[in-house]
């Protein structure tokens, strides 16, 4: 049931499938996630207002789609700020854009209600690179299983509709929903204020925490969470009516990459209590239950090593210079993959319990 599915499917592969040539009819829940080329978007709010807000409500806002060689594409929406860490650091916060299922119907966002929006935070190009290299992180996880949440990039105008001021454009991207790749797979959202590694499906565990370490990633965890609500940057899907009960395996599924190694942002700290000083250090935080199930990821990564690669060196958003960076840092990680001693060393030993 926990196959690989997208493990042969290229980045170019994907780039070629556009939704928006589709009729209207055509278009099936999740349409939005089905190509790789940025949408060039404006969103119309009163962004003065959502930028000086305490809380999170929604404000009324239009969106239009308008990309070279289709119709204008325009839907009603309400925009709202979301997020806590991101919050206290950026002048430009993540959004959530929430849509009315029933306005959206025979649209490229049609079956979509409410999707996450990765902001460009700051200004200036530092910015900028940080969530091209989150996006690239969820692209590569595409590779490795089809378990994981799909993104779309998209190029925004930011229009005030209270100031006659020029509409700033962004780079940004949106976030497949939890419960979209949940219906993908017949699942559902799991809710559990706590479980156990032995929950936890060994394949999918595995696959998720060789992937973290791949991008420097310390900042999660699969079985718990703070507050006593599971889990912490990690979502939960499994069957909706268990016939074992509280025994069928958890799928986990990685979310939030901006605190790693590979985007190696200005204001990311590793967590406390690991003994880490920079936030570019891998460490295996994998659970020790699933020992005996990497062998077989190990060599899953090595086979996708130059798909996965591609990702970034076909990422043209990047500067050069940050190109190399990233590369030579997954280089790093496919040589411990390599290496007999260093992946027993750094990955089967460093295992948690």
């Amino acid at each position: 049931m926990f196959k690989r599915a997208l493990a042969g499917l290229t980045i170019a592969t994907l780039a070629t499938l556009c939704p928006q040539a589709a009729p209207a009819a055509d278009l099936d829940k999740g349409a939005l996630f089905t190509s790789n080329e940025a949408l060039q978007v404006v969103i119309s709010a009163p962004w003065r207002e959502v930028l000086r807000a305490k809380d999170n409500k929604g404000w009324p806002a239009t969106l239009v789609v308008q990309n070279p060689g289709a119709e204008p594409l325009s839907v009603s929406l309400t925009v709202e700020r979301r997020g806590i860490s991101r919050q206290r650091v950026c002048d430009f916060p993540p959004i959530r854009l929430r849509f009315d299922k029933e306005s959206v119907k025979g649209t490229l966002f049609q079956g979509e209600g409410a999707l996450k929006l990765v902001t460009h935070c700051g200004e200036g190009e530092r910015w900028a690179k940080y969530y091209v290299l989150e996006m690239a992180a969820y692209r590569m996880f595409n590779l490795v299983t089809d378990y994981s949440l799909r993104v779309r990039p998209m190029q925004i105008r930011y229009r005030d509709t209270q100031r006659e001021s020029e509409p700033e454009t962004h780079f940004a991207f949106v976030i497949e929903d939890i419960d979209e790749l949940a219906d993908r797979h017949d699942l559902v959202e799991i809710e559990v204020p706590s479980t156990l590694p032995s929950r936890l499906n060994p394949e999918a565990s595995s696959r998720a925490a060789l992937f973290q370490y791949m991008i420097g990633n310390l900042d999660w965890s699969a079985i718990r969470g703070p507050d006593g609500e599971c889990c912490h940057n990690v979502k939960l899907i499994g069957a909706e009516n268990d016939p074992q009960g509280d025994k069928t395996p958890l799928v986990p599924v990685p979310y939030d990459f901006d605190s790693t190694g590979l985007v190696d942002a200005h204001y990311a700290d590793p967590p406390q209590g690991l003994g880490v000083r920079r936030i570019t250090t891998r460490m295996y935080r994998g659970y020790c239950r699933h020992n005996p199930q990497l062998p077989a990821t190990r060599a899953e990564f090595r086979a996708l090593e130059p798909e996965i690669r591609a990702v970034i060196a076909n990422e043209n958003r990047l500067e050069p210079r940050e190109r190399q960076k990233a590369l030579d840092y997954l280089d790093e990680f496919f040589a411990v993959l390599a290496d007999d001693q260093q992946f027993e060393t750094e990955i089967t030993e460093s295992c948690r319990g």
